[in-house]
């Protein structure tokens, strides 16, 4: 059974840290995140603890949904993958080799799209279209979302090889966890990222709709 006064705990937690005035880029971080998802684990239940993780991913990525589509108009390849990661939650896809290579298709064919979408500001530079490198992000979550539920470990996003890792960017570039691809999503901006870069007040929005809406109602289902 679920320690709900626990996770409550690191919820406010949470909540403290994404209101401290010092935290200017609206952040939350990967250690207050990581206590918050060991507090989910039901330590009885590994199917269950399974089960959450990834719905709660699921949730996170189609909450920027509009992102994805802002860039990429009715292009459904992050909805197939949705589709995709819930059938390995059910069991109905059990080959992890070909859900690995949707994932990756899907991230490889987007920063294709977005490279082949970029503009040159000065000789051999080139400059992404802002609009779909924001909806980039939302492929990259999608992608992991995916590649996590191959995983029916309901530790995985707690393994002792990230512990040492106190910043989401540390897991640049391949290894970003969803939630924090999608929160990017909203941004418009990485947390590495400059603050007149970043649309801050949709940062906070995303991670106070992620401590208020998406973990309960994750946590209920």
């Amino acid at each position: 059974m679920i320690d709900m006064t626990a996770v409550d705990r690191e919820v406010q937690a949470a909540r403290a840290e994404l209101a401290d005035a010092g935290n200017v880029k609206g952040i939350l971080s990967l250690p207050t995140r990581k206590r918050i998802w060991r507090a989910m684990l039901d330590p009885h239940d590994d199917e269950v603890s399974y089960q959450h993780r990834v719905r709660l991913k699921i949730a996170c990525v189609r909450h920027v949904l509009p992102v994805w589509y802002r860039g990429f108009p009715n292009d459904q390849r992050v909805e197939e993958a949705i589709a995709f990661t819930q059938d390995l939650m059910g069991r109905r896809v059990t080959d992890i080799r070909q859900a690995r290579r949707f994932a990756e298709g899907l991230l490889d064919s987007v920063m294709n799209d977005l490279s082949s979408s970029a503009t040159e500001v000065e000789p051999g530079v080139l400059k992404p279209d802002a609009t779909k490198e924001a909806s980039s992000f939302v492929a990259d979550a999608a992608s992991m979302m995916t590649i996590s539920a191959c995983y029916r470990d309901p530790d995985m996003d707690l393994w002792e090889e990230y512990d040492d890792m106190v910043d989401d960017d540390e897991m640049l570039p391949d290894t970003l966890e969803s939630s924090y691809s999608c929160a990017s999503a909203a941004a418009g901006a990485l947390n590495w990222q400059p603050l007149e870069q970043t649309d801050v007040p949709a940062r906070r929005a995303f991670w106070t709709w992620y401590l208020d809406k998406a973990i309960p109602t994750v946590l209920a289902t």
